[in-house]
C-alpha cells in the first residue's frame, strides 16, 4: 500500500498552525475521511497557506539607547520584515518596552522579544555601550506570567545583535573585508542574510507571536555586567531553566539535524549557516521538561543551544497546536 506524506502550514483566523504531518493509505477508509473533513474544515474556517490575516504585534523590550545603532536597526527590520522573501509577508508592529518604564497592556501583543544581554551597539553613536538593564523583566513578573501564551522561545544566542550585523557562516570570515568579512552586505536585506542570524530571529518572532496570547522570544540573557538575568530570583523563567544552562565556552559549530531541519523554527536556516559568527552561541541547555531542542549543540553533545515550548492552555483559551485542538486526530499517523 502508498502511503504518502503531507507537509503544509496553514492559518487559521489569522493564527498560524504549522508543520501538520498528515500520513495516509491509498485505499484506508479511515484516512481518505480525515483527508474529506480535513477539506471542509479549511472550506469552511477560511484556510490559507503561509500568510498571516493581521500584522504580528510585536513587543520589544530594550535597555538601548532610542538613538542606538541597535534600536535604529530593529526598527528598520520591522519596517521591512514583510518584504523579505523568507518571512512569507508577515507583517510586525512593533513597540519599544524601555526598561525603565512600566510595562504596557501585554495582552494586547502577540509576542514579547527580550534583548540580549551583548550589549553592543547600544549606545549613543560615539559613546559607550548602554548597561543591561532588565529591571522592568524582573519588577513585571506577575504581569508577564498572567499574560504568558503557550509559545516560548529561548536561545542562547545574541542574534538580535549578529542580525543586525549581518553575521552568518555561509560568507567567508575575513575581518580585513568588507563589513568586517563572514557578514552579508547590506545586512538584512542581501538575500544571503537569510540563513544566519536574521533567519534565527525572524523564525523565532514568527512562531511566538503565531501562538495564543503572548508568545515569548528571549535571547542570551548574559554576557555584560548587568546581565545573567534567567536565573534571578524574581525571573519567569527561573524555575524552568535554573540549574539547566551552561556558560562555560562558546558553541560555534551548532547542528540542526534532520528532524529539527522540518520545524518552521529552522526555516530556511542550515547549520553551517548558523555557525562561526565569532561567536553564534554563548551557553548550552541541558534537557529542560517541557521544553524541545530545536538546534544542538556539537561542545556538549546530548545538549541544546535553542528550545522551544508550546504547552497547552488550560480552557477556554485554545491552543495553537493542532494536537490539542478538538480536531487532533484529523492530523495523527
Amino acid at each position: 500500500m502508498s502511503v504518502f506524506t503531507w507537509w503544509n502550514r496553514v492559518q487559521i483566523k489569522g493564527r498560524r498552525i504549522t508543520s501538520l504531518h498528515i500520513s495516509y493509505g491509498i485505499g484506508t477508509m479511515n484516512n481518505i475521511c480525515r483527508l474529506v473533513l480535513l477539506a471542509m474544515l479549511a472550506a469552511g474556517l477560511g484556510l490559507s497557506p503561509l500568510t498571516r490575516a493581521e500584522p504580528l504585534a510585536v513587543l520589544w523590550y530594550t535597555y538601548a539607547d532610542a538613538a542606538s545603532e541597535y534600536r535604529l536597526k530593529v526598527s528598520h527590520l520591522s519596517s521591512l520584515a514583510h518584504t523579505l522573501p523568507q518571512n512569507d509577508g508577515v507583517r510586525w508592529n512593533l513597540t519599544y518596552w524601555e526598561a525603565a518604564n512600566p510595562p504596557p497592556d501585554l495582552a494586547a501583543f502577540d509576542v514579547l522579544v527580550i534583548q540580549s544581554g551583548e550589549a553592543f551597539l547600544t549606545g549613543v553613536p560615539g559613546e559607550p555601550n548602554a548597561t543591561p538593564d532588565y529591571t522592568g523583566i524582573l519588577k513585571n513578573k506577575t504581569e508577564i506570567e498572567a499574560a504568558r501564551g503557550d509559545r516560548t522561545f529561548i536561545t542562547s544566542s545574541d542574534a538580535d545583535f549578529h542580525a543586525i550585523r549581518g553575521d552568518t557562516g555561509n560568507m567567508t570570515d575575513d575581518p580585513a573585508g568588507a563589513n568586517g568579512g563572514g557578514k552579508c552586505v547590506p545586512a538584512l536585506t542581501s538575500p544571503h542574510c537569510w540563513d544566519g542570524a536574521l533567519g534565527h530571529a525572524a523564525n523565532a518572532i514568527n512562531w511566538a507571536g503565531s501562538g495564543s496570547r503572548l508568545g515569548i522570544v528571549s535571547f542570551l540573557d548574559g554576557e555584560h555586567p548587568g546581565s545573567f538575568w534567567w536565573a534571578h530570583e524574581d525571573s519567569f523563567l527561573r524555575n524552568e531553566l535554573s540549574g539547566h544552562v551552561d556558560y562555560d565556552g562558546s558553541e560555534q559549530n551548532p547542528i540542526i539535524n534532520a528532524q529539527q531541519a522540518t520545524h518552521p523554527l529552522n526555516s530556511g536556516l542550515t547549520s553551517r549557516g548558523l555557525s562561526n559568527w565569532n561567536n553564534s552561541f554563548h551557553a548550552t541547555f541541558l534537557p529542560v521538561e517541557g521544553y524541545t531542542p530545536i538546534i544542538d549543540s556539537s561542545l556538549r553533545p546530548g545538549s541544546a543551544v535553542a528550545i522551544a515550548q508550546s504547552r497547552q492552555l488550560p480552557s477556554p483559551h485554545l491552543n495553537a497546536d493542532p494536537w490539542s485542538a478538538p480536531w487532533w486526530w484529523l492530523f495523527s499517523p
